[in-house]
């Protein structure tokens, strides 16, 4: 079985296990397994409240996921096959996460700003606890040593100047 997650192929066979399919709001149609989606607290409770078998693979059309584009899904479904069955984190507010980086996570993280903000959006609206986690850690990773200035800049956060400019031009 391959770690990543591939395009749906018309009428692939069904390999061992079972695999759900869905299509992200521009079209692109993903094949996921069982237990690649179980990282996702959202789809899991989706295709159990759903009652899906291996048949309605087969039969219904694809899942649709309207709030996500196939460039993200392609990055969330890779990660998820690669985590397939690693435990789900439960959350405890009691300690504070000390979150480390896998090498794997890493490299998957290597793209530009606003597909990391995507990235980051679509593990919150999927609930991929640890996908959340490692991606919010990039993104704290990166703001380490950097000056105000350079904060500005990186997450695109306006001046005073800039907020008041703005709201003379609104009005």
């Amino acid at each position: 079985m391959s770690a990543e997650a591939a395009p749906l192929v018309a009428d692939a066979p069904i390999e061992d296990g079972m695999y759900f399919r869905i299509k992200s709001k521009d079209g692109v149609e993903f094949k996921v397994s069982e237990l690649a989606i179980q990282q996702s607290e959202t789809l899991c409770h989706l295709f159990h409240a759903m009652d899906y078998t291996s048949e309605d693979v087969r039969t219904r059309a694809a899942i649709p996921l309207e709030d996500i584009d196939g460039e993200t899904l392609k990055l969330v479904f890779k990660w998820c096959e690669h985590h397939k069955g690693a435990p789900i984190p439960v959350e405890d507010d009691a300690d504070p996460k000390n979150v480390v980086i896998p090498e794997f996570d890493s490299k998957l993280m290597e793209i530009d700003d606003e597909q990391l903000f995507n990235l980051i959006c679509a593990a919150n609206y999927l609930n991929i606890k640890r996908l959340m986690n490692v991606a919010c850690k990039k993104v704290s990773n990166m703001a380490k040593g950097k000056s105000p200035e350079e904060l500005r800049i990186i997450y695109g956060i306006p001046t005073d100047e800039e907020d008041e400019a703005a709201k003379r031009a609104a009005e």
